[in-house]
């Protein structure tokens, strides 16, 4: 059978991707499928990145939006109707409408590489965007430095010490009941004998600690606290909330994951350039407070949202040049 789409690679790639997914799907189908990638260079390409962006828009699949957005593909046309395989269409045309725009995902490469360097009294490490660094440290603890941070170790005999200077940090402590592992930012400390965190530093203060095993103690200018495993500790300078049950989801980054619950559109456009060199511009203020729940992942992570907010018709997505996504209501 022959796919009718239109002169448009993106197009015809995602009615391939929908056709060869269906659960009706035949040897002639994918014999087809074949033909027409090899026809033409263009077609194997824009085949190849509906592949890629499949990975990506696979971790947002539960958001409110696409689910939205599958609804809506049930009123589409599709090849054999009588066996529509809705979540496929759906995401079809997510993955074409990322394609169009002439977006490919990839793996970037940092903008400027990893480094280390000792000063009198501490060694510092920073990392660049979409860069992320194991480091083996002096007790034999781990600490995985995430993408666009900085963290600077001062050079002091048995004081097992971190000091966050920008961004976040996970670390695997080794056990020293002697010598406890202080992570400190901002005037708040994050104490462990050995265990499983993570700590960020956030913009005007705020540090959110992710603990995914054992037992640390946060000490802030409000007062200190134990956390339990399982727990999130965020606070500010005027407040401390702790939410239960979400530390493997904050602490997700590790996996290539962010998962996000109703944040706003601002803060998870932040989050994603950690990963990528492209600015989200967002100057609506509605838009950037529209709640988005969901999983994405580092990388291709940008493309992916900007695919689902437009497909579901929340915004409008320009590219001034190929650093700039600018969104805007609809």
């Amino acid at each position: 059978m022959t796919r009718d789409h239109g002169e448009d690679p993106a197009a015809q790639a995602a009615g391939w991707y929908a056709r060869l997914r269906a659960d009706d799907a035949t040897a002639g189908d994918r014999a087809a499928a074949d033909g027409w990638r090899r026809a033409d260079p263009a077609h194997d390409a824009a085949a190849a990145q509906v592949d890629s962006l499949d990975t990506a828009l696979g971790g947002i699949a539960d958001d409110p939006a696409m689910i939205a957005l599958r609804a809506q593909a049930l009123g589409g046309a599709s090849p054999r109707p009588a066996v529509q395989h809705w979540p496929i269409f759906a995401t079809a045309a997510a993955l074409a409408a990322v394609i169009g725009t002439g977006t490919i995902l990839s793996h970037r490469e940092p903008a400027e590489p990893a480094h280390a360097h000792s000063s009198a009294g501490a060694t510092h490490y920073a990392t660049a965007i979409g860069e992320q660094r194991r480091i083996r440290l002096p007790d034999g603890s781990v600490m995985t430095l995430d993408a666009a941070s900085a963290v600077s170790i001062p050079h002091r005999v048995n004081d097992r010490r971190v000091d966050l200077l920008a961004g976040r940090a996970a670390f695997a402590v080794e056990k020293d009941r002697v010598h406890p592992f202080i992570v400190a930012t901002d005037g708040n400390t994050v104490t462990a004998v050995g265990t499983h965190f993570t700590v960020e530093r956030g913009p005007d203060g705020t540090m959110t600690v992710a603990l995914t095993e054992g037992v640390v103690r946060v000490a802030t200018p409000r007062g200190a606290r134990v956390m339990a495993a399982g727990q999130v500790l965020t606070t500010t300078p005027r407040s401390v909330a702790v939410v239960e049950g979400r530390a493997a989801d904050t602490a997700g980054w590790q996996d290539g994951r962010l998962t996000f619950a109703a944040t706003p559109l601002a803060q998870v456009a932040a989050a994603l350039q950690r990963y990528d060199a492209r600015r989200i511009v967002i100057h609506d203020a509605g838009l950037a407070a529209h709640p988005f729940s969901g999983s994405l992942r580092t990388v291709g992570g940008t493309d992916a949202l900007v695919a689902a907010l437009e497909a579901y018709g929340t915004a409008r997505a320009t590219r001034p040049d190929a650093t700039t996504i600018v969104l805007t209501p609809r």
